[in-house]
C-alpha cells in the first residue's frame, strides 16, 4: 500500500545516458548518504538498509536505450528487483513498452 509519506523515484530509461547519471540521480532523489559508491554494489547496500517507504519506477524500452547503457540497465532493475523482494520498504514498478 502507498502513503503519502513514500518518497518516490521516477527512472526514465532514455535519459539515463551514462552509468554516473544514473546514479547521480539515484543520490539525489533518494537521498542516498555521502558515502554512496554510485555503483550498483553500493546501490544493492543503501537499498537494503532503506528504513522508509520508497517507490521506484523503472520506465525502460530497450530501444530506446543508449547502447552502451543497455546491458547497465538490466543488471539495475535486477538489482532493484532483487532488494525490492528482501526490503518490505522498497516498493518496485517497472514499466516496459
Amino acid at each position: 500500500m502507498e502513503s503519502n509519506d513514500m518518497r518516490s523515484v521516477r527512472i526514465i530509461g532514455a535519459r539515463c545516458t551514462s552509468q554516473e547519471e544514473l546514479h547521480g540521480y539515484l543520490k539525489k532523489r533518494l537521498a542516498l548518504p555521502d558515502y554512496y559508491g554510485e555503483n550498483l554494489s553500493a546501490l544493492a547496500d543503501c537499498l537494503s538498509e532503506m528504513g522508509e517507504p520508497v517507490k521506484i519506477t523503472i520506465c525502460i524500452n530497450d530501444d530506446d536505450l543508449e547502447p552502451g547503457m543497455q546491458a547497465y540497465m538490466l543488471r539495475f532493475v535486477q538489482v532493484c528487483a532483487r532488494e525490492a523482494l528482501a526490503n518490505e520498504n522498497i516498493t518496485l514498478v517497472i514499466e516496459h513498452w
